[in-house]
């Protein structure tokens, strides 16, 4: 009967756009509830899970890009249902192209200033319909997003508060792709010294200090092989990073529940991501690279922004977090995690 509840609420609800401020939606407290939000021809699909008593929701924005967010929810991948969810309520949607999508819909000229729109739609309905303060938090490409949403509409004054957790602002290629390397040089030296003070792989990571010495700047060579360099500080991080810091692995239970306690049919979703997700993710790097964060950010002000990223984290060193720390002109502070040997 609560299944048929929530389906029900979910098919009202996606009826609905946030310019219907009479609508008659009824946020359920300290409970999981799934609706849509209707914006132009796409309905967001959104989950919100946790302490909506609280009167704070964080609005997570899934990095990736083109991950799925509701099966991230449904195992809880970031085990947030026992720690986080206590506190707050958190409101998860899908971007358009992934997970849950529903009909045909457009990404309009530039599928990173829709994105944006989405959220920007997605905030103001969470806004009222549950009378809370929004905290918008985003990952990786997410937290990129947040911070292009900080750009172009934080001065409307939805969400409160902004957290940006393990997010790049360069690109591998463009203006930004040399200090990109640059911060990626110097994380990997910082890693050589921590790794040797605590004594984990000393002989390995003296090899590392040793051909940083012989290459003081990681770019594209001349020749049969360009990148080789990159490769090999790809090599290095893998070989003595993630053996020693992995990224938590999924279970088989983890696929089982995502497949039998997803607030929708995976099966078509996972077979469109397959035929999709590679166009998406291209189409998405192609804007992160035209727009160029990394000379944006001294535009960010008057906001309140928590920034966060691992000590070992390679695809947001925290030398590159550092330096958007030092560029954004915001009641802001700065994390960096520090795993222990």
């Amino acid at each position: 009967m609560q299944k048929l509840k929530h389906l029900y609420a979910a098919c009202m609800v996606a009826l609905l756009s946030v310019s219907c401020s009479e609508s008659p939606f009824e946020p359920e407290l300290a409970t999981i509830t799934s609706f849509h939000v209707k914006n132009g021809d796409y309905l967001i699909p959104v989950m919100v899970r946790g302490n909506t008593a609280s009167k704070k929701i964080i609005l997570y924005v899934q990095g990736g890009p083109a991950l799925n967010t509701l099966d991230y929810a449904t195992i809880d991948y970031p085990e947030w249902k026992n720690t986080l969810e206590k506190d707050y309520a958190i409101a998860y949607y899908e971007q358009r192209g992934t997970g849950n999508k529903q009909g045909r819909f457009s990404y309009g000229d530039s599928i990173l200033d829709t994105y944006v729109e989405d959220l920007h739609t997605l905030s103001a309905f969470l806004k009222k319909a549950y009378d809370a303060e929004i905290i918008m938090m985003g990952h990786s490409f997410g937290g990129a997003l947040v911070m292009r949403y900080m750009l172009e509409k934080s001065k409307e004054g939805i969400p409160t508060q902004y957290i940006v957790l393990n997010a790049p602002v360069t690109t591998d290629n463009g203006l930004s792709e040399k200090l990109r390397w640059k911060f990626r040089h110097e994380f990997l030296q910082n890693s050589a010294t921590l790794e040797i003070s605590r004594g984990n792989h000393v002989n390995e990571w003296i090899e590392v200090f040793e051909w940083l010495k012989k290459n003081p700047e990681i770019k594209k060579l001349d020749g049969e092989n360009p990148y080789q360099l990159m490769i090999q500080w790809n090599n290095y991080v893998e070989d003595l990073i993630y053996i020693s810091y992995p990224e938590k692995s999924l279970k088989v239970r983890d696929y089982m529940k995502a497949i039998f306690a997803s607030p929708y049919n995976p099966v078509p979703v996972y077979i469109g991501t397959l035929l999709n997700e590679s166009d998406l993710r291209s189409l998405i790097l192609k804007e992160e690279e035209k727009y160029e964060m990394l000379y944006k950010l001294n535009k960010i002000d008057h906001q309140n922004i928590l920034m966060v990223t691992g000590r070992f984290d390679d695809i947001c060193v925290p030398e590159e977090l550092n330096y958007v720390y030092s560029q954004i002109y915001s009641t802001r502070r700065f994390l960096i995690y520090k795993q222990k040997g």
